[in-house]
């Protein structure tokens, strides 16, 4: 089995080929892209968390050993292109996607990472793009990566190979928290249980508006963003919420689901 999915309000995906150091063939990527699509679609589901067995590897990237087999132009543009399939699909979800990293996370791993929405990494984790050491070069991966660390340090990453430390990449704004490696687990179902307190109806809202604004003209950003909460102001969930507080109570959404 690929991976490991636990199918909750907060619900887990676990990459699971850690005597791979959990490198992705083609077939864990189709069965990840079918799990998160399902998963994003699920009313239920409020959270999800991208983890990884073992203690090496979050994930080291392309499976090389697939990819020197594929002979010719079409199976390599095949292969790379259900890469880029995965990252839209994680990064185009309307709940929120938390990795939880640790050891290496390298290449197309990195990009996975930076497709979530918060990183929560391991003290001793390392993050790089050495791609180029190989002969290749991080196309697919550097616009998610990019996003969250500029133009410079990506390029920089992608032309060196060289590796980054957590603690470096939390300080260039990749990651969210770094911890020991004990805690990677516990630290990431903390933010999915903080995040799963809201109304899961807001929670979407409020996450499509937040990526439709990143690249959106100032003033049309504000209009736009005026225009969002002129409609979830509306809502049912945003009635209680307001309901709730004035009567000193914990909220009850009307959106929250049953997961399945």
């Amino acid at each position: 089995m690929n991976i490991r999915v636990e199918r909750n309000a907060i619900s887990q995906v676990t990459l699971n080929r850690p005597q791979v150091r959990n490198a992705l063939n083609q077939e864990t990527i189709r069965e990840l892209i079918e799990t998160f699509s399902e998963l994003g679609r699920d009313p239920g589901v409020q959270v999800i968390i991208l983890r990884a067995e073992g203690e090496k590897a979050f994930c080291a990237g392309a499976d090389l050993n697939e990819v020197a087999t594929l002979g010719t132009v079409e199976s390599i543009r095949q292969y790379f292109s259900l890469m880029g399939t995965l990252i839209e699909t994680i990064h185009g979800l309307p709940i929120p996607v938390i990795a939880a990293t640790f050891g290496y996370t390298l290449a197309g791993g990195m990009g996975l990472a930076a497709a979530c929405d918060f990183v929560i990494a391991s003290e001793d984790g390392h993050f790089g793009l050495p791609e180029v050491k190989i002969g290749l070069f991080p196309m697919v991966v550097m616009a998610p990566i990019t996003r969250l660390i500029g133009p410079r340090r990506t390029l920089e990453l992608a032309l060196t190979g060289r590796l980054v430390t957590s603690r470096e990449m939390d300080q260039w704004g990749f990651c969210n928290a770094v911890v020991p490696f004990e805690k990677v687990d516990t630290q990431a179902r903390e933010l999915a249980e903080l995040i799963s307190l809201g109304s899961p109806f807001i929670t979407r809202m409020g996450k499509e508006a937040w990526y439709q604004v990143q690249d959106m003209e100032y003033h049309k950003a504000i209009e736009y963003l005026q225009n969002m909460v002129s409609l979830i102001a509306l809502s049912d969930d945003s009635r209680e919420g307001i309901k709730a507080f004035r009567e000193k109570r914990a909220p009850v959404w009307p959106s929250v689901r049953s997961p399945g």
